[in-house]
Order: C-alpha cells, then sequence, then structure tokens
C-alpha cells in the first residue's frame, strides 16, 4: 500500500521551495484583489512563513518581534504596509505593479 503524506506535510515542502512559494503567494495576492479576502490572504502568507522556516526565524531576520508578526499574520491581523514589506523581504520576495488588463466592454 501506498505511503500517502497529509495536506500540511505536502504544502509544507512545496512552499519550502521559494519559486513554488512565489507563485502560491501571487495567486493569493491576485485573489485579495478580486475578492478582498485578507483573511485568505494572510493565511498564505503565514503558510509560506511557516514552510521556510517559521515565524521565529522571520522575527531574527527582519528585526520585527515575534510577538508582532503572529499577530500581523493572523487571520483577524492588519498588518502595516511596513510589517508585509518586512515579511516579504524576509520571504526574499517583493511586490511589484503592473498594469491590470482593461475591462472588457459587453
Amino acid at each position: 500500500m501506498a505511503k500517502h503524506k497529509k495536506w500540511n506535510e505536502f504544502q509544507k515542502e512545496f512552499l519550502a521551495d521559494a519559486e513554488s512559494a512565489q507563485h502560491y503567494l501571487d495567486i493569493a495576492f491576485e485573489d485579495f484583489q478580486e475578492d478582498g479576502d485578507k483573511s485568505s490572504l494572510l493565511k498564505a502568507l503565514r503558510a509560506v512563513t511557516e514552510a521556510q522556516g517559521g515565524i521565529g526565524k522571520l522575527s531574527e531576520s527582519v528585526d520585527v518581534k515575534r510577538e508582532s508578526l503572529y499577530r500581523a499574520l493572523s487571520e483577524s491581523g492588519n498588518p502595516t504596509v511596513e510589517t508585509l514589506c518586512s515579511v516579504l523581504k524576509g520571504l526574499h520576495l517583493r511586490i511589484r505593479i503592473e498594469p491590470m488588463p482593461e475591462p472588457s466592454r459587453a
């Protein structure tokens, strides 16, 4: 019988890869722009953070208190732009701005 991984184990391994994490967060940010579901975006950021060493490691690398990161990345979190940029920097990512496609006219 084949051994199957639990979803959390698979997700953690998948998001430990920098390129996979980038694509995952790209989609999470796109979804957030469409539906405004901030808790889903923060959940995605937290999942990548955990897969890449955890909140403690991130806290040390970006010089933000661990408790502040836990609070900012909680489902009810409301991180400042500075905290968001610090998290992304700690994950070796950045925000990039690009034009949105023009809406089609019917």
